[in-house]
Order: C-alpha cells, then structure tokens, then sequence
C-alpha cells in the first residue's frame, strides 16, 4: 500500500537497500533464473518472470499440477515438487554469495506449500524439507551450469520466456 500511495517512499527503501547490497540486481537475476531453470527442468511451464525492484518473481503454470495450488490439499509428490521450485531462488542465490537476501518470498511460499500438504508435518520435517528441496535445486542448476548460465545472460537482456527457453535448449 506504500508504494501505491507514496512511491517516493518505495523508491527511497529500495534505493536505500540498493546501496546496502549493490549487487541486488545481480543476486535478483540468479534468483530468479534459478526459479525458471528449475521449474524447466521439472517441466512446470513458466509464463512470466520479472526482474524490476520491488516486482522480482517467476511465474508458473498452475494446471501442470492438475489444479490451483493455494486451493485444496497437495498429496506428498506435488509437495517435494513444489517445494524444490520454491527453493530454487535461494539455492541459486545461496551458490554465488555468502549470505542469501531473497529468501523471505521464497520461504512464505514453501511455508503455504507445507500448511496444504495432505499429511501433517511437523517442524522437524518441515526443515527436513526445505534442506532437501534446496538441495535438489542446488543440484540441478549445478548439473545444468550452462543452461543457467545462458538463461542468465537472456534474461539479463528482458529476454521473453520463449527466448529463455531457447537459450535453456541451445546450451
């Protein structure tokens, strides 16, 4: 509601947080290319991504999973699915620097994937999971390096889904 009231007051935070982390551009790009790769490689279709201030995601098509994922309770198989798209922008994020700055959106997100899971989790495998499904990321985006390398420099460039697609299959 700030932003949308008071745009000066988003522009002034993001600009304060800009020179706090200088390459948040950076970070935001791998983050999110790591989101499109995985979900790729997990053959979840992408249908928009951003890389703006304040707007940064990757969009994916919900009827991959056969239906709406904030709706209904997620049997075990789309739980691990969703969990490691939900980590893909931290673990990407996680294998170029020291210390993650994009992991809050990413963790909401696996935390309302866990709440609507079938089976009831408990704390400590809800840890168990999120290790887990950072680390399934991490190793698909380390097993196609070239892939999201590629990806990278196409989205660097506002490439559009189909041309991050393309730079993905060309690598």
């Amino acid at each position: 509601a700030i932003g949308s009231t008071a745009p000066g007051l988003l522009y002034f935070a993001i600009d304060k947080f800009s020179q706090v982390f200088p390459d948040y551009r950076e970070r935001t790009l791998g983050h999110e290319a790591g989101h499109f790769l995985v979900a790729y490689l997990c053959g979840v279709p992408v249908t928009s991504y951003s890389l703006d201030m304040g707007k940064e995601h990757t969009d994916l098509v919900e009827h991959k999973l056969q239906r709406k994922i904030m709706k209904g309770k997620l049997e075990p198989s789309e739980v691990d699915l969703l969990a490691v798209l939900a980590m893909a922008g931290v673990a990407a994020e996680g294998m170029a620097y020291e210390e993650v700055v994009g992991q809050n959106a990413d963790l909401m997100a696996l935390q309302r994937i866990l709440n609507r899971s079938e089976e009831k989790i408990n704390n400590n495998t809800q840890q168990s999971i999120t290790r887990w499904a950072t680390w399934q990321s991490a190793l698909l985006i380390k097993e196609n390096k070239a892939e999201y390398e590629a990806l990278k420099a196409c989205m660097k460039e506002r490439g559009s889904v189909t041309e991050c697609m393309a730079a993905i299959e060309s690598s």
